[in-house]
Order: structure tokens, then sequence, then C-alpha cells
């Protein structure tokens, strides 16, 4: 039975050689079957009562709480031990807990926005970059549950903006600022106590060595990388208000001619009955 798991859980099945590298076919594979689920989603919860959208994103926080954390169990099988850069110490790991307390637990709402926008900007940045998915194949368990955890992560988030359980307001944008600022502290913490490099602050994020190489040094990875995701945050709340910002010129665009064609009926109905008594 164990060696049948560890076939289906290896890296390669086929000897193609084919990885999931950055900008590579199967990673924009993966980008448009992920971006193009969430638009969907996105577009058949349009009209549909916020009883059921609640009870997509609850579907989607369970998927998230789920993979995480049977992925665990899988360990052996893939790496031959624990994966250690698994535990919830990066930026998309330590949302796995929080999106789940912000969605079940009550006291979490009023930390719902920037949980909601650091849980956009971490799976958006590391979809866009997955330098670290590892050594197999598209198929192979890593990289489907790696693409699967880090897309549901972002489905949550973004729905969340869509169905309008969150709505951003610049002037909260600091809380996230906040957030990131105690992710990196815990991050440093896990690093420091068993020696990894949880949100790339010993080492950079895209494994090119400019630490190692001494082009920066250490200790400023963990005011980089928080100042990074925040700008990643800023961008993604000035779509959003972009977004708003078009969507409303487009509806009062509509709406004046229909208003101005209702109005022009409404005064022809009314002038009727004075012009039939003048004949």
């Amino acid at each position: 039975m164990r060696e049948l798991f560890l076939k289906l859980f290896a890296m390669s099945h086929f000897n193609t050689g084919i990885k999931v590298t950055a900008f590579s076919v199967p990673h924009i594979v993966y980008l448009v079957l992920i971006f193009g689920g969430i638009v969907a989603a996105g577009l058949i919860l349009r009209n549909k009562s916020m009883e059921t959208k609640d009870k997509v994103l609850r579907i989607l926080a369970y998927a998230l709480v789920i993979s995480y954390l049977s992925d665990f169990f899988m360990h052996d099988f893939v790496y031959g031990e624990m994966n250690m850069d698994k535990l919830p110490f990066h930026i998309c790991t330590v949302m796995c807990p929080l999106v789940a307390f912000a969605q079940f637990n009550k006291r979490f709402k009023k930390f719902l926005e920037p949980i909601t926008a650091v849980a956009i900007v971490g799976p958006l940045m590391y979809l866009c970059y997955p330098a670290s998915i590892g050594e197999g194949e598209p198929w192979c368990y890593q990289a489907v549950q790696t693409m699967f955890f880090h897309g549901v992560e972002l489905a949550w988030g973004i729905l969340n903006i869509t169905t309008k359980k969150v709505e951003f307001k610049m002037k909260n944008i600091w809380h996230s600022a906040v957030l990131l600022v105690a992710i990196t502290l815990w991050a440093k913490l896990g690093n420091e106590m068993l020696g990894n490099n949880w949100f790339f602050l010993q080492e950079d994020a895209f494994y090119i060595g400019l630490v190692g190489s001494g082009i920066l040094p250490q200790w400023s990875l963990m005011i980089l990388n928080p100042i990074a995701v925040f700008l990643v945050v800023l961008a993604v709340y000035g779509i959003y208000y972009g977004v708003n910002a078009l969507i409303k010129n487009a509806s009062s665009k509509t709406v004046t001619p229909v208003a101005a064609t209702i109005v022009a009926e409404v005064a022809a109905t009314e002038a009727q009955p004075t012009d039939e008594k003048q004949e």
C-alpha cells in the first residue's frame, strides 16, 4: 500500500521533465483556470441571494482549510518527511486560519477588510511568480495542491468583494499595513526558532541570491517585503475604486436617457386631456 501512495504522490509520473516555472505554458494554463473560475463564479453569483453568496464563501473557506490541513498527512509520501515550509508562517499559509476565523467567527468580522485584502494580494503575488512550487510535473500532487490552495484563497478574497460582503475604504487601508507588520514579526519569530525562510526574510522571494551575494543586507527584507506587499494592497484598493467609478459612470449614462424618456412620456400623457378639451 505504501508503495502505491509513493507512486501516486511522486513528483514525476511520466519523466517528461515539464515543470511549472514562472510564465511557462503550465503556469499560464493554471492562471487561466484559476482566474477563469473566479470570473465565472462572480458572474454566476451576481444575481443570487446573499444567502447563496454566503454559502459559496463558506464552502471556499472549508475547502481552503481542508486543503491546508490534509496536505500535512501527504508530506511523507511527497517529500519523505514533513515539509517545514508549509507551516503557517508564510503570508498565504498564515492567512488560512485568519480566513477561517473571519468567515466563521463573528468576533473577527471587524477584521474582515484587511484579511480580505491580504488574502487577495498574497496568493495573487505567488500565482504571478510561483518561484517555490518545486520540481514536480504540472499534474503532480504538489503542483495541483499548491495551485488549488492559492487559487481558493484568492477566490475567497475576490468574491468577498464582488458579492459586496466587504467594501474597501481607503481610510481603513492602514489596517492592512498593521496586519502585514504582524505577519512579518510572526515569520521572523518562526525563522529564528526553526531556521527557515518564511515570508522570504532570510533570502529573496525570487531565489536569485540577493542576500547571499551581498547585494541586500538580510535585515532589509524585514522592511522591503511588507512594503512591497502593501504597495500591491494599495494597487488593489486603487483598482477597486477605479472599477466602482466606471460602474457608476456607466450606470448614470444608462439611467439618464431612460429617465428622460419616462419624463417625456409622462408629460405627453398629462398634456393629452388638455388638448382634447381645447378641441
